[in-house]
């Protein structure tokens, strides 16, 4: 078929990211003793992995802390950010009063306005699951805000002439050129949700894999701090490739997946 990569071709394409980490790997390995640097500041790969696999059931303990805090908020930023986009296209004026708020408000640094969150909600899991549906919330309502209204008025006059009411005007045209702008910002906004989670946990809290950064760092435990990274990095890795397998799944009329 036309436009299908090759197995080789695409075996090759995986395999040459792994190599450059793979060599990066082994530099670090070897070169950061000839260099001279302390372990307590660059642990080496084998002591990070050693540290990995002693401590997994505590960071799995703590990381399932923290990715329920993280899909809570992203779900909650997901439904807002979506009725939010349908409340701009639907009534033109609010556009001049939601998007310059959402602007304004996204740009403070949210570690900065973390503690209040704390002081307000908590050191519970509530105060880290606003943090990541705040994070999470700008990139979701702006995709949906265009993939909703940006439609051509050919295509939507089409479907009126075609007897489409506006409920399946809605569910057919808006939502389906919708969907593909939602995933995109979902892959975006799944690792800001966790670093949300992640920065109400280093602000004020007793569990979650910020909690867990900590105390490493406090007991200077560099090898501890970096596993806890691996355990961050694995967990976006899979979170992003669950959004993938959906997008895969349901959006396969997408040109970007027809390709492939």
């Amino acid at each position: 078929m036309a436009g299908k990569t090759h197995p080789l071709a695409a075996l090759q394409k995986a395999v040459k990211p792994l190599l450059g980490f793979v060599v990066l790997v082994v530099l670090w390995q070897y070169g950061a003793p000839l260099s001279g640097i302390p372990g307590y500041i660059l642990p080496l790969p084998s002591e990070i992995a050693e540290k990995f696999w002693q401590t997994r059931a505590v960071q799995l303990q703590h990381l399932s802390v923290t990715g329920m805090t993280t899909l809570v908020g992203l779900a909650l930023s997901l439904a807002v950010g979506v009725l939010m986009a349908l409340a701009v296209v639907y009534i033109e004026a609010l556009k001049t009063v939601i998007l310059p708020v959402l602007a304004a408000f996204n740009s403070i640094p949210k570690i900065a306005i973390a503690p209040l969150f704390v002081i307000w909600f908590g050191l519970g899991i509530e105060s880290k699951i606003i943090l990541a549906f705040l994070l999470g919330l700008f990139p979701i309502f702006v995709n949906s805000m265009t993939g909703l209204g940006e439609i051509e008025p050919d295509v939507l006059d089409l479907s009126r002439l075609a007897g489409g009411t506006p409920m399946r005007i809605f569910a057919k045209v808006r939502l389906m050129n919708a969907l593909p702008y939602i995933i995109d910002a979902l892959k975006v906004s799944f690792p800001l949700a966790l670093v949300g989670s992640i920065v109400g946990e280093f602000i004020g809290g007793n569990s979650g894999i910020g909690y867990l950064i900590l105390s490493g760092q406090f007991n200077l435990d560099t090898p501890l701090v970096f596993a806890a990274l691996v355990s961050i990095t694995l967990f976006t890795t899979l979170g992003i490739g669950a959004v993938a397998v959906v997008e895969k799944v349901f959006l396969k009329w997408r040109p970007s997946q027809r390709r492939r």
